[in-house]
């Protein structure tokens, strides 16, 4: 019979085990560090990194060498803050200012502008704590909050509104703990305390997006401000979305604490 060929030989290169520990960083605020995040959407400034510990936002850079050096430390004016989570985008509006967008424990976000040192933004609107943020992969202003409120927001960071609500009778029936944003920009995945896995599409609510993309953008202050910045309008009403793409509790026995899409995969990790 005919030779039948098979598909070519793929070579996989080793790779090198020969890791170790070039530096670390004690932060003195004596609390636990829960959020990290890398600047990978701003080709200039990819360097950057922040962590968000206590009621601390601290960001670093990294130096030629493997050196480490803080840069600067966001305070929030409420010492009973406790920040969990961190997130990196760019004021396209506005010179491409790196911007950090951080929450925690009050369930308030701000969003911190790295340019002019200062909050930008404070959005507020959760009814509880809020475990992750999102920034949409292509759209720098689009923001996503998970939250203990069962409930996920989208808001719009250049006009300050809040534009869509992920919650209701098909919603999570416990608290969002992570979320993740597919790189076509049109579809995240959520999980929460519920044992729940569940896939959002963006299309849902896109003419609440658009709306709010034909809004003006708020200013940017030039420096640091009492107020906290420009805070989120409450003349725009989101849009209610309660029904999911897709939900399953059949994956895992227990809550599921992270979600990340890697291409068209989920993967999901739990306490189980």
């Amino acid at each position: 019979g005919e030779k039948q060929e098979g598909p070519p030989a793929v070579k996989v290169a080793k790779v090198s085990r020969s890791f170790h520990l070039s530096r670390h960083v004690r932060e003195d605020h004596g609390q636990p560090i829960f959020g990290l995040a890398m600047n990978l959407g701003h080709p200039r400034r990819n360097n950057l990194f922040a962590t968000a510990g206590s009621n601390r936002a601290t960001i670093y850079e990294l130096m030629p060498g493997g050196d480490v050096e803080a840069r600067h430390v966001y305070v929030d004016q409420d010492e009973v803050e406790s920040y969990f989570t961190v997130a990196w985008s760019f004021a396209a509006w506005a010179d491409d200012a790196p911007l950090l967008a951080v929450a925690g424990q009050l369930g308030i976000v701000r969003v911190l502008d790295c340019s002019r040192q200062c909050v930008a933004r404070t959005l507020m609107g959760h009814g509880n704590s809020i475990n992750e943020l999102r920034f949409h992969p292509y759209k720098p202003q689009l923001l996503l909050s998970a939250s203990k409120d069962q409930s996920i927001r989208l808001w719009d960071v250049r006009c300050v509104v809040c534009v869509a609500i992920f919650s209701g009778d098909q919603g999570h029936s416990e608290e969002v703990l992570s979320l993740d944003m597919h790189l076509d920009g049109e579809q995240f995945v959520s999980g929460g305390m519920d044992n729940a896995v569940k896939v959002w599409s963006l299309e849902a609510c896109a003419s609440a997006i658009e709306e709010a993309s034909k809004l003006p953008s708020r200013s940017m202050p030039d420096g640091p401000t009492p107020t906290g910045g420009e805070q989120a309008s409450g003349s725009f009403r989101p849009m209610i979305i309660q029904k999911p793409q897709f939900s399953t509790t059949k994956v895992h026995g227990n809550y599921v604490d992270c979600v990340r899409w890697h291409g068209d995969y989920i993967f999901s990790k739990s306490t189980h």
